[in-house]
């Protein structure tokens, strides 16, 4: 069960988040998408990895460049696609990934996590015991991992509810839209406003993120 409440937050109903947002200036916005569900990654590795690939690019293209890498490195069952082990990424080299579109640095960065987690320098299923500023500072620790991609692991491999991106720039335009500003705010702004929307700011991630495909 603890898992599935990982995964799907089954633990926290969302009529709690709509009911804590009521009282926000983001109520519009979470009665506009009321039962938006926060939904993880099923694998941490494969979260870890797909936001270590997503990292500086637009998300038309980061999308397709880990779709390329599950299908070709992963495995399919019953038309289902997964992730490939740490055990055989640590064996590409640069040039397989670089054959997909891949960076230079990009592939070495998810070459070198993968090798670190074979040779037991991370375990990405212990971090889940560990506080939010300390899960960040090992990953950030990490060559190619910034605080962009530590924060979004946090939420959609672990599930922490209470995290804010603020280098997101989905998050900026989402915040841009809604309060009708004529520029992005800025991450003063960001880290103000969204004090208020504690404990629960990833779902206003979440909500920020999914209104930029409202018309």
């Amino acid at each position: 069960m603890d898992e599935l409440n990982r995964i799907f937050h089954w633990n926290i109903p969302l009529q709690t988040i709509y009911e804590h947002f009521q009282e926000t200036d983001l109520a519009r916005l979470f009665t506009t998408l009321r039962g938006t569900p926060f939904i993880c990654d099923f694998s941490l590795y494969g979260c870890l990895i797909k936001t270590i690939i997503h990292q500086q690019l637009n998300m038309k293209f980061a999308y397709e460049l880990t779709k390329r890498f599950v299908h070709t490195f992963g495995v399919e069952e019953a038309g289902h696609w997964f992730y490939p082990t740490p055990e055989k990424v640590s064996k590409l080299t640069v040039d397989d990934l670089r054959g997909l579109q891949f960076s230079q640095r990009k592939a070495e960065y998810v070459i070198d996590t993968s090798k670190m987690i074979v040779d037991g320098k991370l375990n990405v299923n212990e971090l889940a015991k560990k506080e939010n500023e300390e899960i960040i500072a090992e990953l950030t620790a990490i060559r190619g991992v910034g605080r962009w991609t530590a924060e979004c692991f946090l939420m959609f491999g672990l599930g922490r509810t209470d995290l804010f991106p603020i280098q997101d720039i989905g998050i900026q335009n989402g915040m841009k839209k809604y309060y009708e500003l004529a520029e992005k705010p800025s991450k003063e702004e960001m880290l103000l406003k969204s004090e208020r929307w504690r404990p629960y700011r990833t779902y206003a991630s979440l909500y920020l993120w999914e209104s930029l495909e409202m018309a």
